[in-house]
């Protein structure tokens, strides 16, 4: 903007919400630059959509930019419809302060998660980089299963310890004792 400086416009970024699976819009916002760049393709673009030839649309746009400027100076905030305010601040610099774009242009996209079973990607396994496939493969060899026969041992010991009880008591007189037959006849 001659006279004035420079307005660009900053896109902004799209922010991932995995929690609610959308990807919210980037906010684009216009900054302004007190210094110039060259305006010809501005002027180009404003001649070809208002069918002026370029002299009259560099005078249209010195006199717009002049405007703007005589009223910032007198400490008037100048709005500008569908851009913002152009202020000066307490130093005398003309600042801008760009509107917020309607909700309606920044709608978040639904977003899921699509898993493909059978791309292979790298994954990363304690210290190790490796592939989902060799995991895949890891994890899904058979196993030799070792049969629980702790029951046998504790069968068997208990009927070594039920035959040593009797054979014990079958040799000593503390059976006939036992029985109430303490005097032979």
């Amino acid at each position: 903007m001659p006279g004035l400086g420079t307005l660009s416009i900053n896109p902004g970024r799209a922010e991932a919400d995995f929690l609610n699976t959308v990807i919210k819009a980037p906010s684009p916002r216009i900054a302004f630059d007190s210094k110039e760049n060259d305006a010809q393709n501005l002027l180009d673009f404003i001649a070809a959509n208002t069918n002026r030839n370029i002299v009259e649309t560099i005078e249209k746009l010195d006199s717009f930019c002049n405007g703007l400027k005589a009223a910032t100076i007198a400490n008037n905030p100048a709005f500008v419809e569908g851009l913002g305010n152009f202020f000066t601040d307490s130093s005398g610099k003309i600042n801008f302060t760009s509107i917020q774009l309607p909700a309606a242009y920044l709608q978040p996209v639904k977003a899921e998660r699509v898993i493909h079973p059978q791309a292979e990607h790298a994954i990363l396994v304690g210290d190790k980089e490796t592939t989902n496939t060799v995991m895949n493969e890891y994890f899904s060899e058979e196993m030799p299963v070792k049969k629980k026969r702790w029951w046998i041992g504790a069968i068997v010991l208990a009927v070594l310890a039920l035959l040593s009880i009797l054979f014990y008591l079958n040799n000593n007189a503390a059976l006939t004792a036992m029985a109430g037959n303490a005097m032979p006849i």
